[in-house]
C-alpha cells in the first residue's frame, strides 16, 4: 500500500510540473493539507519582484493601529499593494511571502484580514513569531516575492 501511494505521489507531481504554466501551485498529496499558503510554488517564466518587509506606518510614516493587530495588517496589506501596484505587480503574482507576528496568539486576526487581500492559490509562506520588530509598537512586518508576467 506504501508503494502505491508514493507511485500516485511521484506520478501526480510529476504531471503537475509537466505542465506548461508560467506560475505552478503544488499541494502533494505526500504533505498535510495547508492552511493559507501552499506548500510548493514553481515558477518558469516572468520577471521576480522582491518587496522589503511593510509594516503598519502610513505614507507619512506614522503608525496605523496602535494596539490592534487587524489595524495593522489591513495597513501592511495596502503597503504591500502600493509596493507590487509600483511595478505593475498584484497579490494574485505573490508566489512566496513571509509574516512576521508578535503574538502569534493572533494568527487568526492576520488571516482575516490577508484573506481580503489574497485569494487560492495562495503563495508558499512561513509566518513567524518573533519577540520584537523595530519598534515595540509595531506588531507585524510582511515580506514578499512576486513573478509578473
Amino acid at each position: 500500500m506504501k508503494r502505491i501511494l508514493v507511485a500516485l505521489s511521484l506520478l501526480w507531481t510529476a504531471a503537475a510540473v509537466a505542465t506548461n504554466a508560467p506560475v505552478q501551485h503544488i499541494n502533494p498529496p505526500a504533505l498535510s493539507t495547508p492552511h493559507g499558503y501552499s506548500h510548493v510554488v514553481v515558477v518558469r517564466s516572468g520577471r521576480t519582484v522582491y518587496v522589503a518587509g511593510q509594516v503598519p506606518l502610513d505614507r507619512n510614516g506614522a503608525l496605523v493601529g496602535a494596539g490592534d493587530l487587524a489595524a495593522q495588517a489591513r495597513q501592511v496589506f495596502e503597503n504591500m499593494k502600493a509596493a507590487l501596484s509600483a511595478v505593475g505587480a498584484s497579490y494574485a503574482d505573490v508566489v512566496d511571502m513571509t509574516t512576521y507576528l508578535t503574538d502569534v496568539s493572533q494568527i487568526d486576526a492576520y488571516r482575516k484580514v490577508r484573506d481580503q487581500y489574497m485569494s487560492a492559490p495562495l503563495p508558499a509562506a512561513s509566518l513567524v513569531e518573533v519577540k520584537s520588530l523595530f519598534r515595540k509598537d509595531v506588531m507585524i512586518e510582511v515580506s514578499a516575492v512576486a513573478v509578473v508576467q
